[in-house]
């Protein structure tokens, strides 16, 4: 498994499938959001496959809020998204990235204890999900 940098041509189509299909998201609205994203940043497989992504944008000078973590159904449970924090902890030190947030929807608790698992803290509690950060 690598990560690398979004290609637009190449890989939207991709990311706009995922998203919609995992999150009944708009596609405008999704294709918004790629576009409003500082980052985003593919995984992929040991073949070059994608295979799931995540995008970001900053809230501050070095405070990011992650807008999508989305991994292909068929690689879910695997303990891919785990083994990859690591890496992913240690591209945003580069990054200088020193505070993630992020919102979990109440409807995907799975989400919510995979990021308190990875030391996630709830900031704020809304009626339908939950405002979470961590410092790194």
């Amino acid at each position: 498994m690598y990560l690398r940098k979004r290609i637009p041509y190449q890989d939207d189509p991709y990311l706009i499938n995922l998203a919609t299909n995992n999150f009944n998201v708009d596609s405008k609205k999704f294709e918004s959001i790629l576009r409003s994203a500082h980052e985003v940043i593919v995984l992929c497989n040991n073949e070059g496959e994608k295979i799931g992504f995540f995008c970001y944008r900053f809230l501050l000078k070095n405070i990011i809020f992650i807008d999508y973590v989305i991994l292909d159904p068929q690689y879910q449970g695997r303990g891919i998204a785990h083994s990859l924090l690591p890496n992913l902890v240690e591209y945003a030190k580069k990054q200088r990235i020193r505070g993630v947030t992020g919102y979990v929807s109440k409807n995907n608790s799975k989400a919510f204890h995979t990021f308190k698992h990875w030391g996630f803290k709830p900031i704020i509690n809304f009626s339908n999900g939950v405002f979470i950060g961590i410092h790194i």
